[in-house]
């Protein structure tokens, strides 16, 4: 863990971020007194989905009823006031 001043933070913000790049902890002081604390990002582990399982994928689409011209402009005419 480093420490640094306000005035480090400002005329060397640039080395700064070298040490947080590094994996450094900062301390910000003002007057000696500490106001904040500068530390790396951990990294984000996003879990894999495995889509192939999904439900929608499973579906059986042959048992899928088709809609007629008819049923699918009933459809739109009806949902194209209410957006």
């Amino acid at each position: 863990m480093r420490t640094a001043t306000v005035r480090d933070l400002r005329n060397r913000y640039s080395s700064l971020l070298d040490w947080i790049g590094a994996g450094e902890e900062i301390i910000i002081t003002r007057r000696g007194k500490t106001i904040a604390r500068l530390v790396p990002e951990q990294a984000q582990t996003t879990e894999r989905v495995d889509w192939s399982q999904s439900p929608a994928v499973k579906r059986k689409r042959t048992a899928a009823n088709a809609l007629t011209a008819e049923q699918a402009s009933t459809i739109i005419r009806e949902a194209s006031g209410k957006w």
